[in-house]
């Protein structure tokens, strides 16, 4: 009986031994490849004067690709199928001298997927999906001394088999040394479905932290790929050639690529000049079915966004139509509501339809619900069909996020967002589909500004739609509209050590959503959500769904915080604001969650005690005021010269109301140091400091006027930074 079990055992113990020796094997010959076929610029090992003072300095960094596809047949028992067999070799491969800790600690570690596994058997037949990592790295010490790295001293930081983490360790290297290492990524596909220009997309930024001394990108395809590639914000376009076996090459080379000039407020895909590049396969077969496979510009993907009203091959959702019509209760009551009422009602309609409903692999991690966002195209495509039923006038934008490409620069259809604009006299009404906090009529940080495309759909048919077209664009939001008031209550313990914090905090617009998401759990956003048009429970909701209902348990019981994890969202906050974990917390508790726009401000409240704020001198005291508003950003030198412009988050306003108990006994010296205003048309930063009775009160105010300003405007944007860093080191004396 035991003799299956043992012959089992022997083939995985034998099956392992020869995966490790070929995996073995394949590393050897990778790092024979890399490094013995280097170019000239990979034996480098001066800097220049120039970039002496440089944290690293990176010698040589080259990107290499080989793809190559083709088809093949699978045999199932009774029939056979077509798979598209891709292998793909990508290598990325660096050499760079360490100058200084930061990059030394930097380049100490390096961190891969060694392997992956995501083959499916069918029957007898099995599609390959393996993806599998291959690394090397050297050390070159000042003198020309050369030691190779011991790979096979990685550590797995994750290991389930078909599913393998590694890190390796750089022994011996320090400053002033050279590290030149590889990280060659081997992967074989049969999935068609994995095989898409979007599944596929490859971005190089030509910057880097580091100056780059020689930079090469080399891209090789074989005859039976489609290739779309753009050259965007400046970028020089690939030098294109063909092998004589028809393979596709593609290729660029820079000399002297500088750093990125500044890391604050900047938006990458809209400052630096980048190469786009993806692949798939030519044959027609293997992208029907997968339209968003297809890449081709910003004309392409508007015609395919237009494709997808077609309501026979991607039928309409009308389940959100029907919660509202539930709501309302019958035909009149929806008649007789104000548009933006019925509105408001249909779109936390698809909220709830959208963000409380969940299928078996969310029960995986449940933590991660509150930080779920709408595919705004989608949801915009059907909530436009449903408005155009509804006779309802509307326009429908796309846009681009301002934190990726510009509409200039659209790629593939992932790069396209859209939201929804309802005529409703000279106050137009906003549908945007992001997170599930965000309200009716609220316009998202990341699209306030932007062009847009508007598109006024008109419906023909059900498989036929037609629309006007023109540009636009999306309004800003006044930095009052995103705005935090804090009102602090401070007083000294009896140990005049230590102070207690009494907070109240209300959060709107874009300024809540960090807040609503930490503090709140997935069952709180979940039964908001629900009572905002009165839907079904969740446990109803789970029963639907086979896959949900088994696991509802998991769901009810996993969806809310325990008082642990309500107590460590809030010391969380607290330590985030404040710079340090409290020695204490309570009173902590959220008074107004926020989810509807009815009810905006985010509210919560709670009480810390702090320390490290006090420092006793002689018979007085010294307290840290300035950092009772919590901490503020620091310029560092290299920050201060900047040529491109600033991209803010948002337009935004701060308020703090500090007061501060002054201890019987004492009075407060250095109020005045509290006074200070600077005002330019980039925003402002005041505060003022005024004694009354036993109670110093000091107000803090800081707007920042718009979420873009031109770079010949930051001096003015870093005067005010300042100002709002000194005020951060200003303190007060409590004078016996």
């Amino acid at each position: 009986m035991k003799k299956p079990l043992l012959l089992l055992s022997f083939l995985i113990t034998t099956c392992s031994a020869v995966y490790a020796q070929s995996y073995n094997e394949k590393a050897a010959e990778i790092q024979k490849t890399v490094w013995g076929n280097a170019t000239p610029e990979f034996s480098l090992k001066q800097v220049p004067a120039k970039y002496a003072n440089e944290s690293a300095v990176i010698l040589a960094q080259s990107y290499n690709i080989q793809r190559t596809s083709n088809l093949k047949f699978k045999f199932l028992i009774v029939t056979a199928s077509i798979a598209n067999r891709v292998t793909r070799v990508s290598t990325l491969h660096e050499r760079v001298k360490i100058n200084d800790k930061s990059a030394l600690e930097r380049y100490s570690t390096l961190e891969y997927q060694k392997k992956l596994d995501k083959s499916m058997s069918f029957l007898i037949a099995k599609i390959n999906d393996v993806h599998n990592t291959y690394i090397g790295a050297k050390i070159i010490k000042p003198g020309g001394q050369e030691t190779v790295v011991n790979t096979g001293e990685e550590v797995l930081l994750k290991n389930t088999g078909k599913d393998q983490k590694g890190k390796l360790a750089i022994p011996g290297l320090q400053v002033g040394d050279i590290l030149d290492y590889y990280i060659s990524n081997n992967d074989l596909s049969e999935n068609a479905m994995e095989d898409s220009y979007k599944k596929n997309d490859q971005v190089y930024v030509l910057a880097d932290e580091y100056p780059i001394l020689n930079y090469s990108l080399y891209f090789q395809f074989n005859s039976k790929t489609s290739v779309y590639y753009i050259a965007a914000n400046g970028a020089p376009k690939l030098e294109e050639s063909t092998l004589p076996n028809g393979d596709l090459v593609y290729k660029l080379s820079k000399k002297e690529m500088p750093k990125y000039q500044s890391q604050k407020w900047v938006s990458v895909y809209r400052q630096y000049p980048y190469i786009e590049i993806s692949s798939a396969a030519k044959s027609k077969m293997m992208s029907m079915g997968n339209p968003t496979a297809k890449a081709g510009g910003l004309t392409a993907n508007k015609e395919l966004f237009q494709t997808f009203f077609h309501e026979v091959n991607n039928p309409i959702d009308e389940e959100p139509k029907k919660i509202m019509k539930d709501y309302f209760d019958s035909r009149k009551n929806l008649k007789a509501a104000p548009l933006d009422s019925s509105m408001k009602i249909l779109y936390d309609a698809w909220k709830l339809r959208l963000f409380g409903n969940f299928d078996k692999d969310d029960v995986d991690d449940l933590k991660a619900l509150n930080y779920r966002t709408a595919k705004g195209t989608i949801a915009t495509i059907n909530m436009s069909r449903l408005l155009t039923d509804m006779d309802i006038v509307h326009e429908v934008l796309l846009v681009c996020s301002r934190n990726t490409s510009s509409l200039d620069n659209v790629f593939n259809f992932s790069d396209l967002d859209a939201v929804i604009r309802i005529s409703n006299g000279n106050k137009p009404l906003y549908m945007c589909f992001d997170d599930a906090v965000t309200h009716f009529n609220e316009i998202p940080a990341k699209f306030q500004g932007e062009k847009a495309i508007s598109l006024v759909p008109k419906r023909k048919s059900a498989t036929k739609y037609v629309f006007d077209e023109m540009n636009t664009t999306i309004p800003m939001v006044s930095a009052d509209k995103n705005h935090v008031e804090e009102k602090v209550e401070v007083s000294l313990l009896a140990d005049m050590q230590k102070l207690k914090v009494q907070r109240l905090v209300k959060q709107t617009g874009y300024m809540r959503h960090d807040g609503q998401k930490n503090l709140l759990s997935a069952m709180d956003i979940d039964n908001g959500l629900m009572e905002l048009v009165k839907g079904p429970p969740l446990a109803k909701r789970l029963s639907k769904n086979y896959e949900t209902k088994k696991s509802a348990d998991a769901f009810l019981g996993g969806m809310g915080k325990s008082q642990v994890e309500v107590r460590k969202s809030f010391m969380d906050e607290a330590q985030e604001q404040f710079g340090q974990e409290p020695v204490q917390i309570s009173d902590y508790k959220v008074i107004n969650p926020a989810l509807e726009n009815n009810k905006p401000v985010f509210e919560f409240s709670s009480t810390v005690i702090l320390n490290n704020l006090v420092k006793k001198a002689g018979n007085n005291y010294i307290v840290d005021a300035g950092k009772l508003k919590g901490s503020f950003v620091q310029l560092d030198e290299k920050d201060r010269k900047r040529t491109r412009d600033i991209y803010m988050p948002a337009a935004r306003s701060l308020t703090f109301t500090i007061n501060l108990a002054i201890p019987q006994g004492y009075q407060a010296k250095g109020v005045e140091e509290l006074n200070t205003k600077k005002a330019n048309k980039t925003g402002s930063f005041t505060s003022s400091a005024t004694v009354k009775g036993n109670v110093l009160s000091i107000i803090v105010s800081r707007v920042y006027a718009g979420n873009f300003e031109k770079a010949a405007d930051w001096p003015l944007v870093t005067e005010l930074v300042d100002a709002a860093f000194a005020f951060n080191n200003q303190k007060i004396l409590l004078e016996k």
